[in-house]
């Protein structure tokens, strides 16, 4: 289990890329994000679960690398 200084800096992180996210014009890797990743409208609570759950977050992370790296996407 990740420590609560971790859990805190991973909620930060979530809902920065969630916003990122939200910006992307591919509605594909929107989708993935949306069903893989964190939920349209998310809470608190919905990004705390995420942050603790190790696989959960890895899988937002990736789907957001993969994201950042599609030349096809602008934002």
């Amino acid at each position: 289990m990740a420590s609560e200084t971790t859990i805190k800096n991973r909620v930060e992180q979530l809902k920065a890329m969630d916003d990122f996210m939200h910006s992307v014009n591919d509605e594909e890797l929107i989708d993935s994000w949306l069903t893989y990743g964190v939920p349209d409208e998310a809470s608190e609570e919905d990004y705390r679960f995420i942050a603790e759950d190790d696989e959960a977050y890895k899988e937002c992370v990736e789907i957001f690398k993969r994201t950042v790296k599609d030349d096809g996407c602008y934002y």
